[in-house]
């Protein structure tokens, strides 16, 4: 009997799949992108913010008004100029043409025989803010309710029943509406959802301001779990009404602790039949290291996916909506291999799209660009990535996305001494790695050439390297940071010594520094 093949999910999101079209005919084109590839699973997301992308009877559509030219210019400079005109572009081809954009984006996936999932931000933030709480993504649920919102971040509180109600209304009329083949919640999109007892002094400033003056571990998990229940529980009504099966599957965080600080748990869920599969994710950031095992153990039978994101981490400031450093074909395959080098069942990709949305940089050099096409041809198995060009990276905290109360700390960067060797772990996804060309490259904070210093690959010793001659082991053409090349040293690794998964990279130094990146490219 044939095994059904491996998840390769693209998860388009709410604003990706409207980015570029200018007819409605268009988005055909974003669908047609996956013809050819191991893309078989299509994840689209139907909220933008608290409000929908699509003629909601129980929600509202974005855009419920008109908006002053003061309003759109705040709410295009908070979102992003093309990202914007997205959703502008969804809510006038309904309220101008009576087009449901997104119910046709649906039948296309459909119709080119992948799977159409919804896939739910559990506590989407985008703009919640703007015109007092009455802004483009709101609905009116949300306005009328403001006793409902989180002091944290203006999201819902999911400890009230009427907010749960509501969004069981909204998933029960999606379900019925489009021909999702499943759901996914979300819930690395939207931490955190209960209330805090001591809310920061202005919830609104900096990156998704998250406090968690108490645990939730006890007092929410049972009313998130019984939530889950419910959504399960409709999903087999409703399938069997239409006679169809309805999938739930749950992105979270990549920590079964950290899961149960913010209210959610999976052990649960799992134990009691609710989820058909699980996704591990951080937010927003490609890792190469994630707790597969860990969650495979606690769930035994469940797949167990794994995300790969759009963006590595980088040193710079990010412009408005445009990140730092695109993550690139190399990378995405070194991420896959790594993956599945720790069990992974199926990768999703997360937020691919982004880079299409991209702004222009303050100098006018464009950045909006194609996501590399031919990685969706080769990430969704092991074999397909053999003998391909890799990047593989110890994980690097980015200063644009660090969550340490959901996420375990990344090991870099990290600090090193003659007394104190600096310790961390690279996977790799190599099945005959003594047959390829292996350079690691180690780049401190600043250029150090005075202090010398050596790595070991378990164990074995590297020697002194050589400086690097070029900014990055691959071409990136979409890294706004280049690092200078004399902050960067390269060793040759032999394969033979890399391990299949886990492998020890030890730093160690005459003097003291700090390690900022440690990466390796495996190619021929």
């Amino acid at each position: 009997m044939p095994t059904k093949p491996r998840r390769l999910i693209y998860n388009y999101d709410a604003w990706g799949p409207f980015i570029r079209p200018e007819t409605i005919e268009d988005l055909k084109t974003n669908v047609d992108l996956f013809e050819g590839s191991q893309v078989n699973t299509v994840m689209l997301g139907p909220n933008f913010g608290q409000s929908m992308c699509y003629p909601s009877e129980v929600s509202e559509m974005c855009h419920w008004r008109e908006h002053s030219p003061e309003e759109r210019k705040e709410f295009h400079f908070s979102m992003g100029t093309r990202f914007a005109r997205a959703s502008e572009w969804v809510a006038e081809k309904w309220r101008r043409d009576g087009v449901d954009a997104f119910g046709t984006l649906v039948q296309c996936v459909v119709e080119s025989g992948r799977e159409a999932f919804a896939t739910i931000r559990m506590n989407d933030v985008h703009c919640m803010t703007l015109e007092d709480y009455r802004g483009p993504y709101t609905d009116k649920f949300y306005r009328e309710h403001p006793e409902y919102r989180l002091p944290q971040n203006a999201g819902l509180n999911y400890a009230i029943p009427e907010v749960r109600a509501h969004r069981l209304g909204c998933f029960e009329e999606m379900v019925r509406r489009y021909p999702f083949a499943g759901m996914e919640l979300d819930f690395v999109r939207g931490v955190p959802f209960f209330p805090g007892d001591n809310p920061p002094d202005d919830a609104h400033k900096g990156e998704h301001p998250i406090t968690y003056p108490r645990d939730y571990s006890e007092s929410c998990c049972p009313l998130m779990t019984e939530f889950i229940g419910e959504i399960r529980a409709m999903f087999d009504r409703v399938g069997e009404e239409l006679d169809r099966k309805i999938e739930l599957c749950v992105r979270v965080g990549s920590s079964l602790s950290g899961c149960r600080r913010v209210g959610l748990d999976p052990i649960e869920w799992h134990q009691r039949g609710y989820m058909d599969f699980l996704t591990v994710g951080r937010f927003l950031q490609l890792h190469y290291e994630l707790p597969v095992a860990a969650f495979k153990r606690a769930l035994p039978g469940l797949p167990v996916l794994t995300t790969i994101d759009s963006y590595l981490a980088s040193e710079g400031e990010h412009f408005v909506r445009v990140y730092p450093r695109d993550a690139f074909a190399a990378a995405f395959r070194g991420a896959a291999a790594a993956l599945y080098s720790q069990g992974s069942d199926g990768i999703s990709l997360f937020n691919m799209y982004v880079c299409r949305g991209n702004n222009p940089d303050p100098e006018g050099r464009e950045w909006a660009h194609l996501e590399p096409q031919e990685i969706m041809s080769e990430v969704g198995d092991p074999a397909t990535l053999e003998n391909t060009d890799k990047l593989y990276a110890v994980d690097t905290v980015s200063p644009l996305f660090n969550h340490p109360f959901v996420d375990p700390q990344a090991l870099l960067p990290g600090e090193v001494s003659p007394r104190y060797p600096l310790v961390t772990k690279l996977f790799v996804g190599e099945k005959n790695a003594a047959a390829r060309k292996c350079v690691l490259r180690v780049r401190t904070d600043k250029p150090m050439p005075e202090t010398a210093f050596t790595v070991q690959v378990n164990g074995r010793g590297l020697g002194t390297g050589a400086e690097a001659t070029t900014t990055q082991l691959f071409e990136e053409p979409y890294d706004q940071t280049m690092p200078e090349p004399k902050r960067s040293r390269d060793f040759m690794v032999n394969g033979e010594h890399l391990e299949y998964g886990e492998n020890e990279v030890v730093v160690l130094a005459a003097g003291s520094m700090t390690i900022t990146h440690i990466e390796m490219a495996v190619t021929g």
